[in-house]
């Protein structure tokens, strides 16, 4: 049953999860401020009230800027605002990939408030799902042999893939009814009954009583904290909370179809690959134990690949981890309605379908961004769509602003 987010963190004594359809949003202003005047004035000119209206803001005006500069938090334009005080992320992270975030707290392990509002926090991070569109083709050529039999000659051929383009554009803002008000259509959904899901156990199960192993037959679908105290109350060392964040509402297929048809209308006639790569996807909280360190470890994973003792170490914490992958955070860039969800494909494939076009004609390599967009547009090829492109680009400028963006790739 999916469970519309709030913005405040779930009452630690409630087991379920908050109803409201909409949250608090996190505020923001693209426009720079108006110039100040410069006074060449008297003094007494200057302690006239009728100026006070000249003068630029105040910086209490600005709150989420004037933390200690020393730990300063860049201001995250995509996270509900919280309390004076609070902190979004309680938990730093142990360890991240391209994918996954990995936590370690002994307090996630023993308290069942703390992780069921860590777990809530986490679930307000979206996911970011990007296309990523690779055309390639093989080309055939001697081996170099130098011989003169032409049987030599055919036999050290070889074949090669070469790349001719290689391009991927994020689509988080998507997930987004407005990026800058931070307002989206979201909801954690906890596993029902009836679903193969790991229920603190190593293998997928159903619930007890509904084809499951049990004691006592389930009795409703449980929420979040209860999930979190059956994580929390577990006899087992080795235990591992899994959410995951998924992206709905799109039809990822037909979108497909269209992407490679704008490659086949560019007359490419190489093999055409088109994926929608999710990063940020899943949250894994692992309870604190030496073995879970090291098992997050990567020059520890990369002793026990070399050496082979992988052979026997994997499949045994394999079956020590019992698993919790009961919660999902879902994300619809559309309502649910077929209607609406290709009117959003179709809006956005009409705003970079001649930016992707001409990408693929240069033999692009890389993420293609604001700027693409906006060349293609200062061309003349944006057509009709100047408000949409417009809009794309100060919705992809949030995205940007809450991810980070300029740091180095290499």
């Amino acid at each position: 049953m999916g469970k519309p987010l709030d913005a405040a963190s779930p009452n630690p004594s409630s087991s379920s999860t908050p109803s409201c359809l909409t949250e608090a949003s996190a505020s923001m202003t693209l426009h720079p401020p108006p110039p100040h005047r410069y006074f060449d004035e008297d003094t007494a000119e200057l302690t006239n009230d009728d100026d006070d209206d000249d003068l630029p803001p105040l910086y209490s005006d600005h709150e989420e800027f004037n933390h200690n500069t020393d730990s300063f938090t860049p201001f995250d334009p995509l996270l509900p605002r919280l309390p004076h005080g609070d902190i979004f992320e309680t938990v730093h992270p142990f360890r991240r990939d391209e994918t996954s975030a990995y936590f370690l707290d002994r307090r996630l392990d023993r308290d069942p408030d703390f992780l069921a509002g860590h777990i809530y926090k986490l679930c307000q991070v979206p996911p970011r799902p990007f296309v990523k569109l690779v055309g390639t083709h093989t080309e055939s050529g001697s081996g170099g042999g130098g011989g003169d039999d032409d049987s030599n000659s055919r036999g050290s051929r070889e074949t090669k893939t070469v790349t001719d383009f290689d391009i991927e554009i994020e689509l988080t803002h998507l997930l987004y009814s407005d990026a800058r008000t931070a307002q989206a259509r979201r909801s954690i959904r906890t596993a029902g009954n009836l679903e193969k899901v790991r229920r603190g156990t190593v293998f997928a199960t159903r619930a007890p009583g509904f084809g499951g192993a049990g004691p006592v037959p389930e009795e409703g679908t449980p929420a979040l904290r209860e999930w979190c105290r059956r994580y929390c109350a577990s006899a087992s060392w080795l235990r591992c909370f899994t959410v995951q964040r998924r992206v709905e509402g799109c039809d990822w297929d037909a979108l497909g179809a269209r992407l490679e048809g704008l490659a086949r209308a560019a007359n490419y006639r190489g093999r055409v690959e088109v994926r929608f790569p999710v990063r940020q996807a899943r949250v894994h909280v692992y309870s604190d134990c030496r073995v879970n360190r090291w098992r997050l470890t990567p020059w520890v994973v990369a002793l026990f690949t070399f050496s082979l003792a992988f052979v026997l170490a994997w499949p045994a914490l394999f079956l020590a981890t019992r698993r919790w992958e009961t919660v999902t955070a879902e994300w619809r860039m559309s309502d649910g309605h077929a209607r609406v969800r290709v009117r959003v494909e179709e809006a956005w494939y009409a705003v970079w379908a001649g930016t992707i076009q001409r990408a693929m004609l240069e033999r692009r390599r890389g993420l293609l961004d604001q700027g693409d967009l906006q060349r293609t547009w200062a061309r003349g090829g944006g057509g009709r769509q100047g408000d949409a492109v417009a809009a794309a680009v100060e919705a992809m400028g949030v995205v940007n602003r809450s991810f980070g963006w300029g740091e180095d790739s290499c």
